[in-house]
């Protein structure tokens, strides 16, 4: 359940189109940085294959690099075999045109080095900015789902851009965590309130309304379990005065008999023993004429009292 979330969610975020030029360069940016493997081959030879599950995601990086630079990368679908048993798709842009592409992402400095941070002149804007969060969690994201424990995090390989994606959260009050697990570095969200703002601020709007609507169920349910509880306790009590009370009652019968007792503390023992997992207000209601609550309390305790007096 919690992958099929994590799918709907990037299924919702890869069909976002988004209108502005540098928005769709900060997105691919990041998807290429996280989904990319980049092979240096010698001077100023470099390529870069892309691989993902989600057919979503490897349309959407096929789709960015051809709208923004004209270039169709190469693509293969390779079936994986048991247990997982599904396709992987294999995107590969060769040495004619990766150097220049990957330098104008931000992924590759003039120098053909790797960079290692977000690369600040595609996120200046805050549209762009989320925008290539967006791309980062195409590329390396997961969130469990909302039936679970609240958990969302974006998985990369350098400590920097662990760092650099936390700051770039930060900018709009998503306090994210930073922490490794074996050889990737996690930038996690453990509170639902930062992560519906993170889904939200990338797009994924019907997962924000399915996280949403399950905390809704959650809090109804509780709600209905503490209602539950409650009753329960008072029927709990209701029975366990009602038998100290019928125990009062025989005692007084086997005793001098009960016509011994007031008119109104006869008719209140015989209400009892007829109706022995009635409230007190309940009993009070079945009297002739009508009793209240308190009255009828104070019959059933001037019961008890005439025990406790060995009447």
């Amino acid at each position: 359940m919690a992958k099929s979330f994590t799918i709907g969610c990037k299924n919702e975020l890869a069909r976002i189109q988004a209108r502005r030029r540098c928005c769709r360069m900060a997105e691919l940016s990041a998807l290429l940085r996280l989904e990319g493997r980049l092979h240096i081959e010698g001077h100023e030879q470099v390529s870069l294959h892309t691989e993902s599950e989600n057919a979503a995601v490897a349309r959407k990086i096929f789709k960015l690099t051809k709208d923004l630079f004209g270039t169709n990368l190469s693509l293969d679908i390779n079936r994986i075999p048991r247990p997982r048993k599904h396709n992987c798709y294999y995107l590969f842009l060769g040495h004619d045109e990766a150097a220049q592409i990957l330098n104008e992402l931000g992924i590759l400095d003039d120098h053909l080095h790797v960079v290692y941070e977000v690369p600040r002149r595609l996120v200046k804007a805050n549209c762009c900015g989320a925008a290539y969060l967006r791309g980062a969690f195409l590329g390396g994201g997961f969130t469990a789902s909302p039936t679970r424990e609240h958990h969302l995090e974006i998985a990369v390989s350098h400590p920097q851009l662990a760092e650099e994606l936390q700051a770039l959260m930060a900018r709009y009050d998503i306090a994210a965590q930073v922490t490794q697990r074996k050889n990737l570095h996690l930038v996690y969200l453990k509170s639902a309130p930062r992560i519906t703002t993170l889904l939200a601020l990338m797009g994924a709007y019907d997962c924000v309304m399915a996280m949403e609507n399950e905390a809704i169920l959650r809090e109804l349910r509780n709600n209905v379990n503490r209602l539950v509880n409650c009753d329960t306790a008072n029927l709990n009590k209701t029975v366990d005065a009602s038998r100290e009370q019928i125990e009062v009652i025989n005692r007084i019968r086997s005793g001098a008999g009960l016509q011994a007792l007031p008119a109104a503390l006869q008719q209140i023992a015989a209400a009892r023993l007829d109706h022995p997992l009635a409230s007190v207000t309940e009993l009070g209601e079945g009297m002739d004429p009508p009793l209240s609550k308190s009255a009828a309390y104070h019959r059933l305790r001037r019961l008890v009292q005439y025990d406790a007096s060995g009447f």
